[in-house]
């Protein structure tokens, strides 16, 4: 049985694991009185991501759970009797309609859809019992929905190997398929160690243009301080942004209005979870380029940049790039990771990547049919893809 969670309701509760009980969160009041316990077991849980951050989540939920098709909150959590969370699978569930001829009722992550939400996965224990997460599998499959559609999971993300051992043993099919490619620059303990391991081409680069943009004015780099800051931050972020693609003549997914609404929120929170790293080179005083980004566990995590056009060709990216991973490395990080994306300046950094994947497991006949039509259809896009290239076919 999933017991219902509903504000500060006493629940039912079901045995799983040894004396774990198991609860569903499905009220946003709810939601919002987990921070401390949420952020508590993330810092213990071997799987760790700010995309996993009661900060990141709760926002993302506040702000799209009603946005476009409605959503139901599922966090799965479990509970040892003295009230201490071992376990948290965030979870929503959604109507989906897959090829036009189903609409399906799936179990997503929080974070799935809208905003990139890199290496979800379930938060808990090291020491929880594999016989929990097998009864949270079966929970869910018997709670009425037709199906995991599990996004942005890393190939050896918890969730992603267990569920398919739990799939297998019920034999049960899964979908599994590519999703994003995000690249990652390893840290060592020192700044020109890290140039050092860049090509000499980068390194020269980096370091004229570095040398050079100090002639330009009264140039400074600075991060963002306090709430105010941090909001003016994000409509400077956007301000740079449409300036850029206004040149460029093209349009960015993440010029939205909606979701500048969604940034300004959670800005603010990332902020007073410490996680926010927002940086900003000034020129003359004025913003000619800043850098997105979030730290957490030893991890810089780069999500959206601005740069003034007028400062393109002296190479300000460049600059507030370099700047960014120094400042990393000052505050003892592990990694500066550029998420998802292959843009080319990011491999004038680092040649490592990991990918990100999709996992689909149908409970009903429904979801099976479903998912084998769309995977018959990517298959064939691939193909006919592949032979109109072969025959130049499209080619200008």
């Amino acid at each position: 049985m999933l017991t219902e969670v509903s504000g500060k309701v006493s629940p039912e509760v079901s045995e799983t694991g040894k004396g774990l009980r198991l609860e569903i969160v499905t009220d946003a009041s709810a939601f919002r009185d987990m921070k401390d316990e949420w952020n508590a077991l993330l810092s213990l849980s071997p799987r760790k991501s700010v995309f996993l951050s009661w900060e990141w989540l709760y926002t993302w939920w506040q702000h799209y759970g009603d946005h476009g098709v409605k959503k139901k909150l599922s966090i799965v959590v479990l509970r040892a009797e003295d009230g201490t969370v071992h376990a948290i699978f965030p979870f929503y569930r959604i109507k989906k309609r897959v090829m036009g001829a189903w609409v399906l009722d799936l179990v997503c992550f929080i974070g799935t859809g809208y905003e990139s939400s890199e290496y979800l996965d379930a938060i808990y224990r090291p020491e929880l019992a594999d016989d929990a997460f097998e009864r949270v599998f079966d929970a869910v499959a018997n709670s009425g929905a037709d199906g995991f559609f599990l996004s942005d999971l890393l190939e050896d993300a918890t969730l992603m190997i267990r569920l398919q051992k739990w799939s297998e043993a019920g034999n049960t099919e899964t979908f599994i398929r590519f999703w994003k490619r995000c690249p990652y620059l390893p840290l060592a303990q020192d700044y020109e160690q890290v140039v050092a391991g860049l090509s000499k081409n980068m390194r020269y680069n980096l370091r004229r243009r570095t040398r050079n943009i100090g002639k330009a004015g009264d140039v400074t780099f600075r991060t963002i301080q306090n709430r105010k800051e941090a909001v003016r931050a994000i409509h400077h972020l956007y301000d740079l942004h449409r300036k850029r693609w206004d040149v460029k003549e093209g349009t960015s997914k993440f010029d939205d209005s909606y979701r500048e609404k969604f940034h300004e929120k959670v800005v603010q929170e990332m902020l007073e979870g410490g996680y926010l790293r927002f940086y900003f080179l000034d020129i003359d005083g004025q913003p000619a380029a800043s850098l997105y980004c979030f730290y957490y566990a030893g991890h810089v995590y780069y999500y959206q940049a601005g740069l003034d056009p007028r400062w393109e060709k002296q190479s300000a990216g460049l600059v507030i790039m370099g700047k960014a991973i120094e400042a990393s490395v000052a505050e003892g990080a592990q990694e500066f990771d550029f998420l998802r994306g292959t843009e080319a300046y990011k491999f004038r950094w680092t040649d490592q990547t990991r990918d990100t994947w999709i996992l689909e497991i149908p409970f009903s006949s429904s979801a099976h049919l479903a998912f084998r039509a769309a995977r018959s259809f990517r298959l064939l896009k691939k193909k006919i893809k592949k032979v109109s290239g072969k025959f130049g076919v499209g080619a200008a």
